[in-house]
């Protein structure tokens, strides 16, 4: 029979598959589910990940956080604080634009890959040079950054084009010195309003001095990253995220990191969680018979699906002495909307270190 390369194979939405061509000649793939959705080519679904490292499992129970010890998850939405170890090089220096204000507007005229300014010369006084970070609408609906590729007068050039996309089209903006400090400048967060609404904002840093968020409304963080860094490409400090009293910490960069490592997370509304993946370690001075028990619990019951608040239930459990242990999963766990998840662990000694690395994906 006669190969006719306009015959297509057709799902019931009318969308072709199973067939691809590779040098001309069919060739029939099945790709495992995940693998599509890594590539972005299922609807509605992303990629997760979310590991956690402490530095010290004890025979208390500790969670998987970078800052050790037990993870304490806010009751009620509230304003935030973040600050550096470090009084040097943890420094953010704005050189054009606002960062904490609304006052400083791109031209309509801006794109996804230039911004546009005609009434600033970002050529005049403290200029703009190639590698500086541009950071848009830091406490808007949808903050964005990108970095410096060329510089004009009025026009500065992103050629890698600006987070997720977006255009600096009449947004606010600032642009961060990446000379004047060597450490981290810049940091995201990625959080979780009480309605359980996914929002963004992006800080920059002041050392030691603690500088507050704009958004009042934090209850869940799911991400805390730098973003921008001067030529040392990571924090010299520890970076905390915390209450404005300074009291409780919520997400912790350890110094050489530029993300939060923990194992905890909240699904946001309107999302499905699907966990396919969990590795739990432990680790001990060599020679040592030590162990640790470790698993991962979540506040959904696990027979009606019902969110029973601050009341935890066991998902996963292993029990690992000097090694890493991939935890057999048949089936993914599912965990449904404003679910809170985390990773803790006990040990029989109090100096072991843990990490977790689970993978996944989001699904509406």
């Amino acid at each position: 029979m006669t190969y006719n390369p306009a015959v297509k194979l057709i799902d019931e939405n009318g969308v072709a598959y199973g067939i691809k061509q590779v040098d001309g000649k069919p060739r029939v793939s099945s790709m495992p589910y995940t693998y599509d959705i890594a590539e972005g080519n299922v609807t509605g679904h992303s990629s997760w990940y979310q590991f956690g490292y402490t530095p010290a499992v004890g025979v208390t129970e500790s969670d998987i956080w970078s800052a050790g010890g037990t993870y304490v998850f806010p009751t009620a939405e509230q304003q935030m604080e973040v600050v550096s170890s470090d009084n040097t090089q943890d420094i953010g220096t704005v050189i054009k634009g606002d960062a904490t204000g609304n006052t400083v507007q791109a031209d309509a005229d801006s794109t996804t890959t230039a911004l546009e300014d005609d009434d600033v010369d970002f050529t005049a006084a403290t200029a703009v040079a190639i590698g500086d970070c541009i950071i848009l609408d830091p406490h808007g609906g949808s903050p964005s950054w990108g970095y410096v590729t060329a510089v004009a007068a009025h026009t500065l050039t992103v050629a890698g084009g600006f987070a997720k996309g977006y255009s600096a089209s009449e947004r606010y903006y600032a642009v961060i010195d990446k000379s004047a400090y060597t450490g981290a400048q810049v940091v995201g967060i990625q959080y979780l309003d009480d309605t359980y609404t996914r929002k963004g904002e992006i800080v920059v840093l002041n050392g030691t001095t603690a500088v507050d968020t704009i958004g009042t409304d934090f209850f869940r963080i799911n991400d805390f990253r730098v973003l921008a860094t001067g030529s040392g490409n990571k924090p010299v400090g520890n970076i905390s995220l915390r209450n404005t009293a300074g009291t409780i910490t919520y997400s912790y960069m350890t110094l050489g990191y530029n993300i939060s490592r923990a194992a905890i997370y909240t699904v946001p509304d309107g999302l499905t969680l699907y966990i396919t993946h969990i590795t739990m370690g432990f680790g001990y001075a060599a020679n040592q018979t030590h162990y640790a028990r470790l698993y991962l619990r979540s506040n959904e019951d696990p027979i009606t699906g019902f969110n029973m608040g601050n009341i935890l239930y066991p998902e996963a459990e292993t029990v690992c002495a000097n090694s890493s242990t991939p935890v057999q999963l048949e089936s993914p766990l599912k965990f449904s909307e404003h679910t809170d998840i985390k990773a803790s662990g006990i040990a029989s000694t109090a100096a072991g270190i843990g990490n977790v690395v689970m993978r996944g994906w989001l699904e509406t």
